[in-house]
């Protein structure tokens, strides 16, 4: 790929892109933000949403998103899910056939309830499929910028798309696996975040990692129960996709989600802790989508549940925890 363009200077899709430059690829980052664009230029540091990095020189950044588009061999994006279609709707005016995107993003439309391929399917039309690749896993962002060995995991109908993706991609750096499971991957990928959210507010209660741990195991299951009914796999929850992901945001601070769940449980308004940071919190909109889904396929999913009545409907975050650990008591494995 002689030209990339990433869509989105947020920290994953600044950290992916310096990641790209410094194998050797001509790498473009479109930033919305005219002020960010100045001090990468000056500065060669996202100082907003990657503070500290030193951004490879390989890394241009770029406000002309339909111009850089229909130039480029590969579009990334790296965009709030939120905004999504509508950043997809100036790139379908320029979009040459064949060029390949490659999706870093998480999240359900919360008006539509689609994954995030669903909605390209929308705006793209059918012929998106075989050029389309999401790539998702545990991977915090600023890891990746201080080249942290990190694994993740490649979704597509195209499998020699998602082979090339690999050889071209991987490095001693970023190992990349593959799968055809685009459905599981997205679900996983999204879910993950509202159950961050939830740890977050295990660990603003300030209780510890037997709590956590019985979480992430509990969440797993119900992440699946969705997405199994949705027509993914059931392995793929297990994997790098899946409980690596979910282990990762859920243990680790660096998640936005994580930080977000433990201010709320802290007493934080849901308001006050979304503007205490430029970056985006995606669990709280996935949250909206994954509560309506649950209701319209009749569902049982507790801790999204909780997750969502302690955002919007004012629920006290340990009465939720409390709520949550007497329900009524059942077998293990009730994937279905």
């Amino acid at each position: 790929m002689d030209n990339i363009l990433v869509v989105g200077g947020g920290s994953w899709g600044t950290a992916f892109a310096d990641y790209l430059a410094r194998n050797g690829n001509q790498v473009k980052l479109w930033v919305w933000e005219k002020d960010v664009i100045q001090f990468i230029l000056n500065k060669r540091e996202n100082a907003v949403f990657l503070p500290g990095i030193e951004l490879s020189v390989n890394l241009q950044p770029v406000a002309d998103l339909e111009g850089e588009a229909g130039r480029a061999d590969m579009i990334i994006m790296a965009v709030p899910s939120k905004f999504i279609r509508a950043v997809m709707q100036r790139i379908n005016k320029v979009r040459p056939p064949g060029q390949t995107l490659l999706n870093l993003s998480k999240g359900f439309e919360s008006e539509s309830l689609k994954t995030i391929s669903e909605v390209a399917h929308e705006v793209f039309g059918p012929d998106i499929a075989p050029c389309w690749v999401t790539v998702s896993g545990p991977s915090f962002a600023r890891e990746l910028a201080c080249q942290h060995p990190t694994a993740v995991v490649a979704a597509s109908a195209n499998e020699a798309l998602l082979i090339k993706i690999q050889n071209d991609f991987s490095s001693n750096v970023l190992r990349i696996y593959r799968t055809a499971d685009l459905k599981g991957l997205e679900v996983a990928g999204s879910l993950k975040n509202v159950m961050a959210i939830a740890a977050g507010m295990i660990n603003g209660l300030g209780f510890g990692v037997n709590t956590t741990a019985a979480l992430v195991t509990r969440a797993n299951m119900e992440i699946s129960r969705l997405g199994i009914r949705l027509g993914a796999r059931a392995e793929t929850f297990w994997g790098l996709g899946g409980i690596g992901d979910l282990m990762l945001t859920c243990f680790g601070s660096l998640s936005r989600n994580f930080q977000l769940g433990r201010k709320i449980a802290q007493g934080v308004s849901l308001a006050t802790a979304e503007k205490s940071t430029p970056m985006v919190a995606e669990g709280v909109e996935t949250t909206k989508a994954v509560n309506q889904l649950a209701r319209e396929l009749d569902i049982d999913m507790p801790i999204s549940r909780s997750v969502y009545q302690v955002l919007f409907d004012g629920q006290d975050v340990k009465k939720a925890l409390i709520d949550l650990m007497q329900r009524s008591l059942k077998n293990e494995w009730n994937i279905n």
